[in-house]
């Protein structure tokens, strides 16, 4: 029989503890908050490859808040779902056209060339299209009792490809980083 050296019964217990460490981690972090960790969500940004999706099923069966599916050199396609007295928050985009199409919901929206004057209110429900010129400030409400299912298109992206806040705090922390 082979005599293993102090070294090597040494270098074996550092390996399988490396290897336990984060399984050990995770069990910790575990049983503190009571549940299991969730998977991050999936980049699936399809974006610079030709692609086809039925958009009103995509969109209806998105459950976070915002979903970037496709980004190209000139254009995005971004799946939203608002919550019940939520709201896309007030922006404006100096240098991007949006599009947005209502598939499920009820939601009011402003719009205006300041931030004080916010004089385009409009009240929109399913199917309804939203038009929002470059340079407008711009806000979207969830008015309605259920989710607002809607999608996005931005000429140019305005946000990075495969971008997904699963809600809309999530949404909110990434802007405030930027």
């Amino acid at each position: 029989m082979k005599k293993i050296s102090v070294f090597q019964i040494a270098i074996l217990i550092t390996t399988i503890f490396i290897f336990m460490l984060p399984n050990l981690n995770n069990k910790n972090l575990q049983a503190k908050n009571g549940s299991k960790l969730k998977d991050k969500p999936k980049n699936d940004d399809m974006g610079k490859k030709p692609f086809v999706l039925d958009i009103e099923k995509a969109t209806m069966e998105n459950t976070s808040f915002r979903h970037v599916k496709w980004t190209g050199a000139h254009l995005q396609m971004v799946l939203m779902n608002v919550k019940p007295g939520e709201e896309i928050d007030l922006e404006m985009h100096p240098a991007v056209d949006q599009f947005l199409r209502i598939e499920q919901g009820q939601a009011q929206i402003l719009m205006g060339k300041t931030k004080q004057d916010l004089s385009f209110n409009k009240t929109v429900s399913d199917d309804w299209a939203i038009l929002i010129p470059a340079g407008y400030y711009h806000n979207v409400k969830n008015t309605g009792k259920t989710d607002l299912k809607l999608y996005s298109i931005y000429a140019p992206a305005n946000h990075p490809a495969g971008t997904i806040h699963k809600t809309h705090q999530d949404a909110k922390k990434a802007h405030e980083k930027h």
